[in-house]
């Protein structure tokens, strides 16, 4: 792919960014360690306006949005570091089930293809609706968030694409 092409391929990708602020009220995933934050060195704006900030910053792996890699659903699956950026990037739908399902419920693979199209390849990202119940949002609640939000079900787990 030459310079022009690649520009008019970019130019017609959207970037979606689904990150979460982190910070010390940040929970963890229930029984594991907070985010820890303790600086070493701090000068906010010693000697003409020049600060220096050190941090030394401690997380366990559940802690704000993260990718999982396959290992941590199976001993032989790949780390999250053998999975070339190129299985994190490319076409993708997102399937709104946020009506359809609620506290505990199981969706399947017809909740998702009745709403969207999936492609083999697609990255699917599927709205539960469950983020306006984390710690930053107005209807807060760590329990409904952590616990009670909703899973895939069997037949969605029996390694089938959808």
């Amino acid at each position: 792919m030459n310079t022009n092409q690649f520009l008019q391929f970019m130019d017609k990708v959207r970037v979606y960014d689904l990150t979460q602020p982190l910070s010390i009220h940040t929970p963890p995933w229930p029984s594991y360690m907070p985010l820890g934050i303790q600086y070493f060195k701090r000068i906010a704006g010693a000697h003409m306006g020049q600060g220096a900030n050190g941090q030394i910053i401690t997380t366990s792996n559940h802690v704000g949005t993260h990718m999982d890699g396959e290992i941590h659903f199976h001993s032989s699956g790949r780390p999250i570091g053998k999975v070339p950026l190129e299985e994190w990037i490319g076409s993708g739908v997102v399937a709104d089930i946020s009506k359809e399902v609620s506290d505990y419920d199981l969706y399947t693979p017809e909740m998702i293809t009745k709403n969207v199209e999936v492609k083999k390849g697609d990255i699917l990202i599927i709205n539960t609706g469950y983020h306006r119940y984390a710690w930053d949002q107005k209807q807060s609640d760590e329990l409904r968030y952590f616990v009670k939000h909703r899973g895939r079900g069997r037949a969605s787990t029996n390694g089938r694409s959808i």
